[in-house]
């Protein structure tokens, strides 16, 4: 018996694209590209770099602000003791590159592995950040406190969409699951002798 190479082809052809059609249409979001344990350490990651950034960022913000006095109408801002700003940056801006560079790795991780949705809130995050970090020392604490509940906004977005990304919790379709209802019950009995 012989096999004639293009049904070979054809069939091969057709069962990549059956196969890439079925999870397309299991996923929501599409086809999941990592498993969830990786895309899980992967969105902590990502927002431990946004955090370190942020919290950095402050720090920086607020010796500055430290060393300046706002003058006149305008509140433009006069450096009373130019030395220790500049010390205060010189300290700090390293740190800010390193986490910058950690962070953008870390996004770059995410953009591998991450679904649609969690990559479009990682966007958001970064445009938030972004925001802040073109923010000039001029700027007034009213104008910063915005951007930065922006920024903390944002990630908390990310959080939601990654805890729904990741399904922790079980879906409506998914009623039976002996195991689950017994954990659950096993609380709930723990938690009246307690």
């Amino acid at each position: 018996m012989v096999v004639e190479p293009m049904s070979v082809a054809g069939s091969s052809l057709a069962k990549g694209v059956t196969s890439v059609v079925t999870k397309q249409l299991q996923s929501k979001s599409g086809v999941r590209l990592g498993s969830r344990d990786e895309r899980r350490q992967v969105y902590k990651r990502f927002q431990d770099g946004v955090t370190d950034v942020y919290t950095l960022l402050m720090w920086i913000v607020l010796e500055q602000r430290l060393f300046t006095l706002r003058v006149g109408k305008t509140r433009r801002g006069f450096t009373w003791r130019p030395h220790a700003a500049e010390q205060a940056a010189r300290d700090g801006l390293p740190q800010l590159t390193q986490a910058n560079a950690e962070m953008f790795k870390a996004y770059m991780d995410l953009r591998l592995v991450a679904n649609p949705a969690p990559l479009d809130a990682a966007n958001t995050v970064l445009d938030r950040l972004t925001m802040v970090l073109d923010m000039n020392l001029s700027a007034t604490d009213a104008v910063l406190s915005k951007a930065l509940e922006c920024v903390v906004e944002a990630q908390r977005e990310f959080t939601d969409v990654c805890r729904d990304d990741l399904w922790y919790l079980p879906q409506r379709w998914q009623v039976y699951r002996p195991s689950w209802w017994k954990a659950r019950r096993q609380q709930r009995m723990k938690q009246s002798k307690g």
